[in-house]
């Protein structure tokens, strides 16, 4: 009789550890989770420059960083960084803005024209206000924006960081060794490189706005027939802040056929008053397909906050959008939006002569131009 061979149950084959479990149990190791932001997810809204020529070829948002330089002196650009400042705070949710014055400039003046509250103590820093940091040491400044960011993400608050500027930045150790210690060229993109080491990803996923001022930097060239190296803007940081900001703005010098004047046909004088400017902003790098261009937009004087010159721009976007038709020098409102208007109980002429009438109509009726900028907004915006 043969032997009995006892019958063994098939080997159950177990499932193999794939790449995907691999990394899951990675990131929920706790051990690790301050170093991975995957589940920290930015909202990225929207943020206006306050133009809405501008605000047609960018798109600005939260969690975004925005490098603005110069050629010269008085261009703007720290204005600007503080409309932008404003329009985050409307924007965002329990909302403030750090002013890092890394060069010791903040006039009165330019706080009075920007109208927005600046504070020099923590306790009186509200949601809207600006804190004002007298600062210029790096490891100091980059662990303030580093800790109060992410504070302000675990309670649900947002913050703006305008860095005025780049350029006065200066290491702890380079600070100790006083006027004697060695200058290295290199030093502000050293600087930049860790800065955005420390913040890019936290900036990011947290939804804050940095703002970063310069100045212009001339390149430094040893053969001075060497080929020019491609740059997207004249600017110290070198090209880490190039590759690191999702905008890099470059102001460009202003001159006498910028200005908007009581009569455009005469120079300026006691009699003529300058009205305002046309600022020129040349978009070196852009988060869009709009890298190279530049473009115009009217400022108005004397205004307390953002100062663009809205009726100018209205007027010069209505055109753009083909909501008119031209003949001669005369403009014709197309006849589904003057129909629209009506709708609205807003009565729109069938049409005016000249860019200056255009302008004028629209500066001096106010229903029509907030009609015209609400319809040049669902534009922009789709």
């Amino acid at each position: 009789m043969p032997p009995l061979r006892k019958i063994l149950p098939p080997k159950e084959e177990k499932p193999q550890r794939t790449s995907s479990d691999a990394l899951k149990s990675l990131m929920l190791d706790k051990t690790l989770s301050g170093d991975i932001y995957n589940s920290v997810v930015a909202e990225n809204k929207p943020i206006s420059t306050g133009s809405l020529i501008l605000d047609s070829v960018v798109k600005i948002r939260s969690g975004q960083v925005v490098r603005l330089v110069a050629k010269q002196a008085e261009s703007g650009k720290t204005s600007f960084s503080f409309v932008l400042a404003e329009n985050y705070m409307k924007e965002m949710e329990k909302s403030k803005t750090i002013f890092i014055k890394a060069e010791g400039r903040l006039s009165l003046e330019m706080k009075q024209r920007v109208g927005l509250k600046f504070v020099n103590s923590v306790d009186e820093w509200e949601y809207g206000t600006v804190f004002v940091l007298s600062c210029n040491v790096f490891e100091t400044v980059a662990k303030i924006i580093l800790d109060v960011i992410k504070t302000a993400h675990d309670v649900g608050e947002h913050i703006c960081i305008i860095l005025d500027s780049l350029d006065g930045l200066i290491l702890k150790g380079d600070l100790e060794k006083g006027f004697e210690g060695n200058t290295k060229v290199a030093g502000v993109p050293l600087l930049t490189k860790m800065l955005f080491k420390h913040l890019a990803l936290p900036i990011s996923h947290y939804d804050a706005l940095l703002l970063v001022t310069g100045q212009y930097a001339a390149e430094i060239k040893i053969d001075p027939y060497a080929p020019n190296v491609p740059r997207q803007a004249s600017s110290s940081g070198g090209s880490s802040i190039g590759h690191q900001a999702d905008y890099v703005f470059e102001f460009q010098p202003r001159y006498g056929g910028d200005q908007i004047l009581e009569n455009a046909k005469e120079k300026p004088s006691l009699t003529n008053k300058v009205l305002g400017l046309w600022a020129t902003v040349a978009l070196r790098k852009s988060a869009n397909d709009h890298t190279g261009i530049t473009v115009k937009y009217p400022v108005k004087k004397g205004v307390v906050g953002c100062a663009v010159w809205k009726s100018y721009e209205i007027a010069d976007l209505i055109v753009q959008y083909e909501m008119v038709s031209t003949k001669g020098s005369w403009f014709t409102f197309a006849a589904d939006i003057v129909e629209k208007a009506k709708l609205e109980e807003i009565d729109v002429k069938e049409k005016v002569q000249g860019m200056t009438q255009l302008f004028e109509y629209l500066e001096q009726d106010e229903k029509v131009r907030n009609f015209f900028e609400r319809e040049i907004l669902s534009l922009i915006q789709q």
